[in-house]
């Protein structure tokens, strides 16, 4: 059953022998890009900013200034930034 499986890696023995060094050709994963990651965060020189959560319905009665502070963006805490790195590694 596996007798013409067994002639192509015989076949293939015979080949590499008969060059004095196989070539190696060694390839890299590459590491991949978390979508949801890249869609909420983006980098900066140093760090990586976001938009802060809680603002965008269910705001009836809060103060101004409770609201005010949820607005705008927010850097990433010293903590987070080696896992983002790691779900970032082209940006």
């Amino acid at each position: 059953m596996f007798s013409h499986l067994m002639r192509s890696v015989a076949s293939c023995r015979r080949v590499l022998t008969h060059f004095q060094s196989p070539i190696l050709v060694q390839t890299r994963t590459l590491m991949k890009t978390h979508k949801g990651t890249a869609k909420r965060w983006r980098k900066t020189s140093t760090s990586y900013k976001r938009g802060r959560a809680g603002r965008n319905h269910g705001n009836a009665g809060w103060s101004r200034s409770s609201l005010k502070s949820l607005s705008g963006k927010t850097l990433a805490h010293s903590t987070h930034i080696k896992h983002l790195k790691r779900l970032l590694p082209y940006q």
